[in-house]
C-alpha cells in the first residue's frame, strides 16, 4: 500500500510536470504543418542581430505579433534547447539553461526562433533571429544613478548597483537616507568596486564627498581658499590621486523646445591626493581665462585628457550667448613622481567644425578615446543632437562612431575593463527617459548593434519612468552596507582638504548655489 501511494503521488508530479513544462512536446507545433513567414517576427526590446557577451542575463523580450499562443526555441551549434511555451506575448528565458547554452557557445550564433498561433489554432513559423555569442566577457556589475527625469523630483535618487549576470540590483546609497540631498558623480578606481568616491550636495548632510577606500569610508570636505566643492572625477590609474573639475553650474528652462540647458560660469581642474588630503593643481588646467572640465587620465598616467573652452560672458549682448559655448579636447602630460606638468596639446578643435566635445573616454589599452559632440555647451544628455565618436589617438583621426548612434541623445559612456564592451546613456526610447545600451567593440574599431540592459520584466523599460545617470563597470559588487555610507554622511567627522602651498588662492571663487536650483 505505501508503494503505492508514492507511485501515485510520482504520478501526479509528472502529470504537473507535463502540463506546466515550457518546452513540453505535446505542445511543440509541427514545422512541417506552420505557415512560413518570410520575416523576422517584431520583438521588444530589439534584441536582434545583436552580439551578446556570454556572461549577460536572459534577454527578455515581447512577441509585437498577434496570437492567442507562442513557441520559442533558442539554439546555439552546442548544447540543450531552450524551449518555451507561453500564452502570453512576453517571453521569459529560464536563467540556467541560458548561461549554460551561452558559456558552452562563445563566438557562436545564437539563434531564436519563434512560431505563433492564431485564432484558428494555426501555426505560423518566422524567420530566424540570429544574435552571437561574443568570445570575451563583460563586467559583472554595473553602477548608475536613478532618478525620475522631471526636475521636481531631484531629491528622491539613487545609486544602485546591478549584476549583469542576473536580475539582482541593489541600492548602495539612497539620499532619502542622507536628508534629501543630491547624491552623484560615483566614480571607481580601475573597475575596484572597494574605492569609490561620490559627492554629496547640499541636504542635511551638507556638501562633500565620501571616499570609500580598501575597507574605510571617509567625509571629505573638498573645498578650499582656491576651489569650492568639487565635481567630475576621473581616478589615477596608481590609485592615490584623483583628478576634479569644479564648476560654478547654471541652468537655462526654456518655455518652448528644448526644456533644458546646462553651462558653467567658471570651471577649472585639481588633483586631489588621497593619501595626503592634499589639493594642487596648475595655471595650465585652471587659467581664468578658459573653463576646462571632464579630467580623464590614459591608462598609463601620463597624460590627463580635458575638454576646452574660452571663458563666456554670460551677459554678453548676443541673444544666445550659450551657444557660442563650443568645448575642444585636450590633454597635458603629468609626471606624478616630480609632480611637474608639460605642455597642453590639442587633440581635437571641435570648436573648428561648429562643434563641442564632452565625456572623452580612453579605452583601456590608450588606442582609441570615445567621446560626444554636440552643437554646444559640454553637458549632451539635453542635447538631442548628441552623437558618440571615437579617435585613433596614434593618428588623430576620429569619425562618428557607426551602428550605435540614434536620433536622440546620446551620453554618458563607459568601457570594459577589457576593452571590448561599452555602456552608454541613451534617449533614443522616447527623448525623455535615459537607459543604458551596451556594444561590442571588436578588434578592428568597429561596433556592434547595441542592446538594452536585458530586464526580467521584458515591459520594464516601456513601463517606468526613469533615468540611469553615469552607467560604470566596476569587476564585482560593491559590498560595503549602505548602513556604512549612511554613517559616514551623517557624520560630524569631516577631514579638511588641505590646499598646496604652492598654488596661490583665488580671489574670484563664486559659492556653488544648492542643488535645488543648480544641479538636479
Amino acid at each position: 500500500m505505501p508503494q503505492l501511494k508514492v507511485f501515485t503521488l510520482l504520478h501526479l508530479v509528472c502529470i504537473v510536470a507535463l502540463i506546466a513544462c515550457p518546452g513540453c512536446t505535446s505542445r511543440k507545433p509541427n514545422p512541417e504543418d506552420c505557415k512560413s513567414i518570410d520575416r523576422q517576427p517584431a520583438i521588444l526590446p530589439d534584441y536582434t542581430d545583436i552580439i551578446l557577451p556570454p556572461n549577460i542575463a536572459p534577454a527578455n523580450f515581447i512577441i509585437k505579433e498577434k496570437g492567442k499562443a507562442y513557441y520559442v526555441q533558442i539554439s546555439s551549434a552546442k548544447g540543450r534547447d531552450i524551449e518555451i511555451f507561453s500564452k502570453s506575448p512576453n517571453i521569459k528565458i529560464p536563467i540556467k539553461p541560458w548561461e549554460n547554452l551561452l558559456k558552452q557557445n562563445r563566438e557562436q550564433p545564437l539563434l531564436i526562433t519563434i512560431f505563433v498561433n492564431d485564432k484558428k489554432n494555426k501555426w505560423s513559423r518566422y524567420a530566424d533571429i540570429e544574435n552571437k555569442i561574443a568570445k570575451e566577457e563583460i563586467n559583472t556589475h554595473l553602477v548608475y544613478r536613478l532618478m525620475k527625469p522631471l526636475y521636481q523630483y531631484w531629491n528622491k535618487l539613487g545609486i544602485y548597483q546591478r549584476d549583469l549576470r542576473s536580475y539582482d540590483e541593489r541600492p548602495i546609497v539612497l539620499n532619502g537616507t542622507m536628508g534629501k540631498n543630491c547624491v552623484n558623480c560615483h566614480s571607481f578606481h580601475n573597475y575596484n568596486p572597494d574605492r569609490m568616491v561620490f559627492h554629496m550636495r547640499a541636504g542635511a548632510v551638507g556638501t562633500s564627498m565620501v571616499l570609500a577606500y580598501d575597507n574605510e569610508i571617509h567625509k571629505v570636505d573638498t573645498s578650499t581658499s582656491f576651489n569650492h566643492a568639487t565635481s567630475y572625477r576621473s581616478w589615477h590609474p596608481n590609485g592615490k590621486v584623483i583628478a576634479f573639475a569644479f564648476n560654478t553650474v547654471k541652468q537655462i528652462f526654456h518655455a518652448r523646445g528644448k526644456n533644458l540647458d546646462v553651462y558653467d560660469r567658471v570651471s577649472d581642474l585639481l588633483l586631489y591626493n588621497v593619501q595626503t588630503n592634499t589639493i594642487t593643481t596648475s595655471p595650465k588646467i585652471s587659467t581664468s581665462e578658459r573653463m576646462e572640465t571632464y579630467p580623464e587620465w590614459s591608462p598609463d598616467g601620463k597624460y590627463l585628457y580635458f575638454c576646452s573652452s574660452p571663458g563666456l560672458d554670460i551677459y554678453d549682448k548676443d541673444e544666445e550667448p550659450l551657444k557660442k559655448m563650443k568645448y575642444d579636447l585636450m590633454r597635458i602630460s603629468y609626471n606624478l613622481e616630480k609632480d611637474t606638468w608639460g605642455q597642453i596639446e590639442p587633440v581635437l578643435k571641435a570648436s573648428e567644425l561648429g562643434l563641442s566635445v564632452a565625456h572623452p573616454k580612453p579605452s583601456p589599452d590608450g588606442k582609441h578615446i570615445l567621446f560626444c559632440m554636440s552643437q554646444y555647451s559640454y553637458f549632451p544628455l539635453y542635447m538631442p543632437d548628441s552623437d558618440l565618436y571615437i579617435l585613433d589617438t596614434q593618428t588623430k583621426e576620429f569619425r562618428k562612431a557607426e551602428n550605435i548612434n540614434s536620433g536622440r541623445a546620446e551620453s554618458y559612456h563607459c568601457w570594459s575593463s577589457n576593452g571590448r564592451w561599452i555602456v552608454f546613456s541613451s534617449k533614443r526610447q522616447d527623448g525623455i527617459c535615459t537607459h543604458p545600451y551596451f556594444s561590442y567593440f571588436d578588434s578592428n574599431g568597429n561596433f556592434s548593434k547595441p542592446f538594452l540592459l536585458p530586464q526580467e520584466d521584458p515591459e520594464y523599460h516601456q513601463s517606468r519612468v526613469v533615468v540611469y545617470n553615469i552607467p560604470e563597470f566596476v569587476s564585482g559588487p560593491v559590498k560595503i552596507p549602505p548602513k556604512k555610507f549612511i554613517k559616514a554622511a551623517w557624520s560630524k567627522q569631516i577631514i579638511k582638504a588641505k590646499l598646496d602651498p604652492k598654488v596661490e588662492k583665488k580671489s574670484d571663487i563664486q559659492t556653488e548655489e544648492t542643488p535645488y536650483k543648480t544641479s538636479p
